[in-house]
């Protein structure tokens, strides 16, 4: 049985494609992908500033966590770095 170039090439690169790809696990749930926020805040002696960058679920504590008296929240936005930017 002779095997033309063509098929050695090919099944040279099935084997390569089978040896490098990684094994999948497939899944009936995706896992829910947050948002990375920031907290824009004034605060009156300092001026404005920026929280850094963090999941969604992680911004009401963040903002609970300042005394009412200094800080004022401005904003609550997407951070540049969040995966729906890109």
């Amino acid at each position: 049985m002779t095997i033309s170039p063509a098929q050695v090439a090919a099944n040279r690169t099935a084997r390569l494609v089978r040896e490098n790809s990684p094994v999948l696990r497939y899944s009936t749930t995706t896992p829910k992908r947050e948002h990375l926020m920031v907290v824009e805040m004034d605060e009156e002696y300092y001026g404005r500033h920026w929280s850094r960058p963090m999941p969604e679920s992680e911004v009401a504590a963040y903002i609970d966590s300042f005394p009412e008296r200094s800080y004022e929240i401005s904003d609550i936005d997407h951070a540049a770095r969040c995966w729906c930017q890109r």
